[in-house]
């Protein structure tokens, strides 16, 4: 079997001048043009502030090319870094190919040895077991176990989620929903706490996230959002004291809005098992349809024992398409590969 030839390069504001920052800007162009994407960065400015604020957050981004075409970037940041026991490098891989073969794989052990001394292991993901021969080749250990389930709009069981909206008002008479492409200052402390204890409660959560949701956070990635392109809409519903016990999420790519990523629904212990999650799901389906109508599917994830989520997901249509691991390996295994390939 003939191995692929990759090469990286660093993306690094201490050395680069403008015309290596328009060359990064071409690069990324190129690398979303093949696999027919539009860039989701405007101008060369916006591209440079964006990963300059990363790079100032302690990121490292590199541009990967394989056989000498533009195959996307990848970036290194740091999770639990105030727990020494637990810290660990994640690899964000942003590369059109997300097999990470072996000789690519050894490329980046290297820069993750230099990346960040304090770190345990290496997080990697494996989608539809693509990259799940770490297992053996590392002894690298699963983390964290996702299911992937899209609706095609034409397919979705649009009687079930009208009759979920029209049971709603009746149903709920105390409880308020609302819709929110930007959160208002004085509720996103609010939603962060639940969005918090919403993770908290998830089954068999991942041993891989260090989830810090706070009210900063979210005002940085909604800025962010607006920056490239991309906006949030958020359906919360809350109860008759006003307070939030209920939320879903999706982004879009204004850019390219056929495809839409749905993220965490969930309801507060209290209130779960009344049909919560069903009016705002509902609603949101409702409302991306209206809005956005090149619309073609909606994506999510869901833990496979994540039994009522799978449930709710499938009475609107939604199919299973793939799944995905995170595996971590062990800084002491990827020491010892580099040692024997020298």
């Amino acid at each position: 079997m003939t191995l692929n030839n990759y090469r990286l390069e660093k993306v690094d504001p201490l050395i680069y001048t403008e015309e290596d920052w328009k060359r990064y800007f071409d690069f990324r162009v190129k690398s979303y043009a093949l696999i027919n994407r539009p860039m989701p960065f405007e101008s060369l400015e916006k591209l440079k502030e964006f990963n300059l604020k990363s790079i100032k957050e302690g990121k490292e981004i590199y541009q990967v090319w394989k056989n000498e075409q533009e195959n996307g970037t990848f970036v290194f940041s740091t999770e639990f870094k105030d727990d020494l026991e637990k810290r660990y490098t994640y690899l964000n891989n942003y590369m059109n190919d997300k097999y990470l073969a072996s000789n690519l794989l050894e490329m980046i052990f290297n820069k993750f040895i230099d990346y960040d001394e304090n770190s345990n292991s290496l997080a990697i993901d494996s989608i539809n077991g693509m990259n799940d021969y770490v297992a053996d080749v590392y002894d690298a250990q699963v983390a964290s176990t996702l299911a992937f389930y899209e609706l095609n709009i034409k397919e979705a069981n649009v009687e079930k989620i009208d009759a979920w909206l029209a049971e709603a008002p009746a149903k709920f008479p105390n409880l308020r929903i609302a819709l929110y492409t930007e959160l208002p200052d004085d509720l996103i402390e609010e939603y962060a706490a639940l969005y918090r204890q919403l993770w908290a409660d998830m089954p068999n959560n991942s041993t891989l996230d260090d989830v810090q949701i706070t009210a900063e956070g979210i005002k940085s990635a909604q800025e962010a959002g607006k920056k490239s392109k991309h906006c949030a809409y958020r359906y919360v519903v809350f109860n008759e004291n006003n307070q939030l016990i209920a939320k879903t999420y999706v982004v879009v790519n204004l850019e390219q809005p056929q495809v839409v990523e749905q993220f965490m629904t969930g309801v507060m212990e209290k209130y779960r098992g009344r049909g919560l999650s069903k009016w705002i799901k509902a609603a949101m389906f409702k409302k991306l349809v209206a809005d956005f109508p090149e619309l073609e599917k909606i994506e999510t994830t869901a833990h496979p024992d994540n039994h009522p989520s799978r449930e709710l997901s499938k009475q609107m249509g939604y199919k299973r398409t793939g799944g995905e691991k995170g595996f971590l390996i062990d800084r002491a295994n990827i020491v010892q590969c580099l040692k024997a390939n020298v």
